[in-house]
């Protein structure tokens, strides 16, 4: 599973539009192009992150095309030693692995210029309006609003620094 040294690492700030469009950030985008480039993702997949509201914190957990592969592959490995166990059918209990894993993430495409949209329900559930904080967390990512991750402090006071740090750079920006 180990991704070449290829992980989602550091803290960016990127503006959400209206209509939901971001920017990925540029090293995020990196991140998965080297990822998904040694054939364990199927053709097609590379630009398809998989996003879905985070088990226990108020952010958006994203995996890349890598990540869902090798969930799936340790989600298979978990469900051979539990039939093993148990003598139920491996498919079975796969299955049940996988209705409690994907219902909920959404499929969310980026161009090669990393612009996407950041869906709705998400968006407003988890309170996202003109800034979107991005997250590395080794092989997934998490975006934030910066609202919630300053009251939540989810990710620690380095991160919380780290996005203060690029909201003033945004904001001289301009």
């Amino acid at each position: 599973m180990a991704s070449g040294g290829a992980i989602f690492n550091d803290v960016h700030v990127n503006g959400v539009d209206a209509k939901g469009r971001v920017s990925l950030p540029a090293a995020f985008r990196q991140t998965i192009e080297i990822r998904c480039a040694n054939g364990e993702v199927a053709t097609g997949l590379e630009k398809t992150l998989k996003m879905a509201r985070h088990r226990e914190l108020p952010c958006i957990e994203v995996y890349d095309a890598r990540q869902v592969s090798e969930v799936e592959q340790s989600m298979l490995r978990r469900a051979q030693k539990e039939a093993d166990e148990t003598g139920e059918f491996v498919d079975d209990i796969y299955e049940r692995m996988e209705y409690a894993a994907f219902p909920s993430r959404k499929d969310v495409t980026f161009d090669s210029a990393g612009r996407m949209v950041l869906p709705q329900r998400l968006r407003d559930k988890l309170k996202i309006g003109d800034d979107a904080v991005f997250v590395g967390g080794g092989r997934t990512f998490r975006i934030w609003s910066p609202e919630v991750l300053r009251a939540e402090g989810g990710e620690g006071p380095e991160t919380i620094e780290d996005m203060e740090d690029a909201l003033a750079r945004r904001g001289a920006r301009g």
